[in-house]
């Protein structure tokens, strides 16, 4: 049996009743963090909201499903792919540490749009969203590090999540799951250009992926005849998204661990590299008391995925300043803190950080995936004007699976995203819907909450 087989009868056999309360908790932490993140953009990024709401406007649809905020009914995919790219327009949305790939930017809103199409109920909508994370971040295991060269991950990835999300609401059995996760990966795309320069294509992906999972199952579902084994095919997906695929990982301990339990929620809105720059840069001027003006530069060993990315020295828009760690490490230096309102284009152009990005430097240390494998780990050294040397690691960002977030931390994070656009009440009422996902008889219920 192949290993895209073994993972489709695993997503048609996994039950809401044989999930663990940890994962099922996970998971309703997970849909909140995303829908805050998409709350927010809503507002924050207007203008590139309506850059993906107004075509979709115009093309029109079926009313089978809502996008966010706005209230209007188009068709599923077309309502997946807008909310999708909505959600990581202000890159806050979590991470699966071992693919690096924003899942639930592409996952839930594809689970919200297909429930709300077939009035899955929630114990549904939590499975669906539990097996995507699984076998989308198998593959993703599989398929890293070298992935990562030239592939942005939340859209290849994120596809097959998206897809698997949709053939499990639309109770496909096995044999129609393993081609609909093939056709996915067959049309799987992204490019990681988005990453150094911060452009749209960015914030497209997951909605994209989100769209084509949809297209992926609704074929299937109708009888459309898709690929098989396209996971392990000897030209298919593994050996042509890598350099040195591992096969092994796609269903190794299937079925007694769970990848949604490694998924990282964020606490900084930036790169998820930047986190532990950002951590131990805080840390250790807090520590020694030190102001911007002391500094005379600021080296940081990072784990090696991280040079890959995040080294824009001349971010122009909020994206690229998210995106860019001297940017983010700069302005924690400075204020000593790092929050939405530091993104805004008037901050970006702050004449003091713009000067010291350029005494930011990185360099890559292969021995923390020994020492802290499934982590970004970043070592940072402050060397101040008067010859002081400051030094400190900082190895689980807040939010990782081993320094995670609270449930009332992550309702508190929602709160203060969906409170720039919506009001206590409503704020309140989502997170009470969401932290009670298991007990609502459709996904209509929760979606009726997230207009404005």
């Amino acid at each position: 049996m192949g290993a895209t087989q073994v993972l489709a009868e695993h997503v048609s056999e996994t039950s809401f009743a044989a999930l663990p309360k940890e994962v099922v908790q996970k998971a309703k932490g997970i849909v909140l963090d995303t829908l805050g993140c998409a709350i927010a953009g809503y507002t924050l990024a207007s203008h590139e909201f309506r850059w993906i709401y107004d075509p979709v406007k115009e093309m029109g649809g079926n009313p089978e499903s809502t996008v966010w905020l706005t209230g209007m009914k188009t068709s599923c995919p077309q309502a997946a792919l807008v909310n999708g790219t909505l959600v990581h327009t202000i890159d806050f949305d979590d991470t699966h540490l071992g693919s690096i790939a924003h899942f639930g930017a592409s996952v839930i809103p594809a689970c919200l749009a297909v429930g709300e199409k077939v009035g899955a109920d929630g114990p549904s909508v939590i499975t669906a969203v539990v097996v995507a994370y699984e076998v989308a971040g198998r593959v993703g295991q599989a398929l890293m590090p070298s992935h990562y060269k030239y592939w942005h991950p939340t859209g290849t990835f994120g596809t097959i999540a998206a897809a698997v999300a949709a053939s499990k609401l639309l109770r496909l059995p096995a044999d129609r799951v393993e081609q609909v996760i093939s056709l996915a990966a067959d049309g799987a795309s992204g490019m990681r250009y988005c990453i150094d320069f911060g452009d749209f294509s960015k914030s497209l992906h997951p909605g994209l992926a989100a769209w084509n999972g949809i297209m992926a199952a609704s074929l299937i579902a109708r009888g459309a005849a898709g690929p098989k084994g396209l996971l392990e095919y000897k030209s298919g997906f593994c050996q042509a998204y890598s350099q040195e695929p591992d096969l092994k990982a796609l269903t190794e301990n299937l079925g007694t661990s769970y990848e949604i339990l490694t998924d990282s929620l964020k606490s900084f809105p930036t790169i998820l590299c930047s986190h532990t720059p950002i951590q131990g840069t805080i840390q250790l001027m807090k520590a020694n008391n030190l102001r911007l003006e002391d500094v005379e530069s600021i080296h940081l060993r990072v784990t090696p995925t991280a040079p890959g990315q995040g080294m824009n020295y001349a971010p122009d828009t909020p994206l690229a300043a998210r995106l860019s760690i001297p940017y983010c490490v700069s302005r924690a230096a400075a204020d000593g803190y790092i929050a939405m309102d530091q993104f805004q284009e008037g901050k970006i152009q702050d004449s003091r950080v713009q000067g010291f990005m350029k005494k930011v430097s990185l360099e890559s240390d292969p021995q923390f995936l020994g020492r802290y494998p499934g982590t970004l780990a970043a070592q940072v050294e402050i060397r101040t004007k008067d010859g002081k040397r400051f030094q400190d690691e900082s190895i689980y960002p807040k939010g990782h699976p081993e320094n995670p977030l609270t449930d009332e931390e992550i309702k508190e994070k929602f709160r203060r995203l969906s409170m720039l656009t919506l009001d206590h009440a409503q704020s309140k009422q989502i997170i009470e819907r969401v932290y009670s996902l298991e007990n609502i008889l459709s996904a209509k219920d929760l979606v009726a909450t997230l207009i404005k």
